[in-house]
């Protein structure tokens, strides 16, 4: 139905005259005339591919069913000019957009899924590095030129999805980019490629038939050098068991098609390479026709998968991947425009704007997918966009009367209609957001920026992949806190540790503030958070000393029963402050350390162990304690105690008692050098 009868799967909508005309009157927005080349010579190649075609505006009275929609252009260096179908745009709070005119809410297409390909793709390269541990393994990509295009509008709402430029209305045939049914529409035709390309891996007749396209691929020349190459090993688990089943034969290569590049990695035979590249062409032949440029454009983009080189070492979607080392990171180009960015708030700027903080957190989030650690040093910047926020709201509150018009049709919600509210509330989002209204850079934001800063000059950016994919752990830590003490335990690393908080932090506790009024509470939570970086602190001393050549990456699953202490830890804190002081300390133990680091949930009542250590009010009576519990808990037998170094336990109280937002940088060789010791 997709390919044969035209998109969307469901519409039936009708706008009144009154409706029709606001989008007329309203027209395109101004970029398109500001880039007047840029825009004709992008119309005359969607004429030439058959996306669109071009009448006289004045048909525009003539059409039945014609409804405009503004365009506007997509400028975004380094990536080429895109023209954007602006089907969310709604001039008046009465105004009905075409988006809200289909059937994409009530969940009549598919759900789009290409969001878990990454971590396929890092889960393909990990049980390819399994059973073939010696040879290379390589990365590539074919590309579906202008994928939403290739799918066509029913023939009889074409005119629903016009536009007006230059004097000349635009029919769409191709579905556009814009549209709110157009990713769910491609949704299909991704998962039917995926499924092609992979079943058609068996028919070796493929790689004659497009042999004018293999024999213009490129090969990197590593790949057939005899040099020594170093491998980072992958070894099985209950997850992961290679790529070869029952008979030692290995599986037909999937395909990953995250939106409209079809990624595929596979050990390097060169014939199997070859075989998966021409099963991708056929599969996307199949779903989108085959090459015929006297009726269509050719559906791949033939210049993309010559360009790319097949290689051990390539850049898929927006991070390097190498299969030798398995680690993968930004691009230094992605990263060099961020640190320009970064550069612009030096150390004598003063203030800011929403719209500029919140582009170079969005580049620093991007960093952060894969450099986990990041995580705990962006928090002050979340804190300082939100707080420009509240301030950007209570001005234009004060000097701007649309704003005003706008915040008091939302309080008065009874007299508007959902959509209507949906409107205002959009009004004054974009007003508070686009607000040029500079904010006070404070000395805490100035050096959180300094020390990013530093942190992308002088750290490794680069994540193993085996921190990336769904694996065993190699060991379980549990860990809780009460308000005397905290402590926690592995068998799997043979150790249990036992902290009694310092006086000084007991009389912080809710046992002595009812509230944080005085800005004094410690609160539980922050608690629990110090227990687990603990617990990490001393399985990555663990690992150290118990290097497995086989397995240069563990990772430590590290139980809670705090679900703020479990976040805190995965995603960073961004309100508390004692959470985000203690993030910095977190940060400083996962710089350039191998040990990766996950969190799961553990029920209170489940925690039986670690509960029971971390009710031991006093010091003195942990040995006799450690004894009894053996007898009680015979799986800790063995297992010696963990003492946090004297610095790391300088820098937990410090924090705690005072709030201090530390250096990571500084603290990293410090602790991550000497994080405490293992006594019997």
């Amino acid at each position: 139905r997709i390919m044969t009868v035209g998109r969307p799967n469901k519409f039936n909508a009708e706008s009144s005259h009154e409706n029709a005309e606001i989008y007329r009157l309203y027209g395109t927005d101004s970029s398109l005339a500001r880039n007047k080349d840029l825009v004709s010579k992008n119309m005359l190649k969607e004429f030439k591919n058959n996306f669109a075609f071009p009448l006289p505006s004045w048909t525009t009275r003539y059409c039945r069913a014609v409804f405009l929609t503004p365009q506007h252009i997509h400028l975004h260096p380094p990536k080429p000019p895109r023209a954007i179908f602006d089907a969310r745009l709604r001039p008046t709070q009465d105004a009905r957009s075409i988006n809200m005119m289909t059937s994409t809410h009530e969940g009549s297409d598919l759900e789009c899924l290409y969001g878990v390909v990454p971590s396929k793709i890092f889960q393909r390269i990990w049980n390819l590095r399994i059973s073939y541990p010696l040879i290379d393994i390589i990365l590539h990509a074919n590309d579906v030129k202008s994928c939403f295009r290739q799918l066509k509008h029913h023939p009889d709402i074409v005119e629903a999805f016009s536009f007006v430029i230059f004097n000349h209305l635009w029919i769409q045939i191709g579905l556009a980019f814009g549209s709110d049914f157009s990713p769910a529409n491609w949704e299909g035709v991704r998962r039917v490629i995926e499924q092609l390309a992979q079943g058609l891996f068996q028919d070796s007749s493929l790689r004659e038939k497009h042999r004018q396209y293999l024999d213009k691929l490129q090969w990197d020349p590593s790949l057939d050098s005899s040099a020594t190459k170093r491998f980072v090993p992958a070894f099985p688990d209950s997850q992961n068991q290679g790529v070869l089943d029952d008979d030692g034969v290995p599986v037909d290569t999937p395909h990953h098609v995250f939106v409209d590049d079809d990624i595929y990695a596979d050990v390097y035979f060169r014939e199997r390479v070859e075989q998966a590249v021409a099963a991708s062409i056929e599969a996307m032949f199949i779903t989108l026709g085959e090459s015929d440029l006297t009726f269509r454009p050719d559906p791949i983009s033939w210049d993309k998968l010559i360009d790319m080189t097949i290689s051990h070492f390539n850049k898929v979607l927006g991070l390097e991947i190498n299969t030798r080392k398995m680690d993968v990171g930004p691009p230094p180009e992605f990263v060099a425009r961020t640190v320009q960015q970064l550069n612009a708030f030096h150390d004598g700027r003063k203030s800011f704007t929403v719209k500029e903080m919140s582009s170079l957190v969005g580049h620093l989030s991007h960093i952060a997918t894969t450099s986990s650690w990041l995580r705990h040093i962006l928090s002050h910047l979340y804190t300082s966009i939100s707080s420009a926020l509240k301030v950007n709201n209570a001005h234009e509150i004060q000097t701007n009367k649309a704003f005003r018009d706008a915040v008091r049709r939302v309080n008065d919600n009874d007299l508007l209609t959902a959509d209507q509210q949906a409107w205002n509330a959009g009004v004054i989002n974009r007003i508070v957001h686009r607000s040029r209204r500079t904010h006070f850079l404070n000395p805490t934001a100035l050096e959180e920026l300094r020390l990013i800063r530093l942190a992308l000059s002088s750290c490794s950016l680069r994540t193993p992949i085996a921190h990336l994919v769904q694996r065993d752990a190699t060991g379980k830590g549990y860990s809780d806190s009460s308000l005397d003490a905290a402590g926690g335990w592995s068998t799997d690393c043979k150790f249990w540790w036992y902290l009694e908080w310092s006086e000084e932090i007991r009389l912080s506790t809710l046992k002595f503030h009812k509230n944080n009024q005085d800005g004094k509470l410690i609160s539980i939570n922050v608690l629990e958070y110090a227990s687990v970086i603990i617990n990490y602190a001393a399985m990555s001393l663990y690992f150290l000393q118990n290097q497995d050549p086989a397995n240069p990456f563990p990772v430590a699953l590290l139980f809670a029963d705090n679900v703020a202490a479990e976040i805190w830890t995965i995603k960073g804190c961004k309100r508390s402050l004692l959470g985000r002081a203690l993030g910095r300390l977190l940060c400083a133990l996962l710089i350039n350390n191998p040990v990766g680091l996950s969190t799961a949930r553990i029920d209170t009542h489940a925690n039986v162990i670690a509960d029971e250590i971390s009710r031991l009010k006093k010091e003195k009576d942990s040995l006799n304690f450690f004894v009894s519990l053996v007898n009680s808990y015979p799986q800790l037998r063995g297992c010696r105690r963990f003492r946090p170094s004297p610095e790391l336990l300088s820098a937990i109280t410090e924090t705690l008692l005072t709030k201090k937002l530390s250096d990571p940088l500084k603290l990293n060789s410090i602790v991550l050098n000497n994080p405490g010791s293992f006594t019997t």
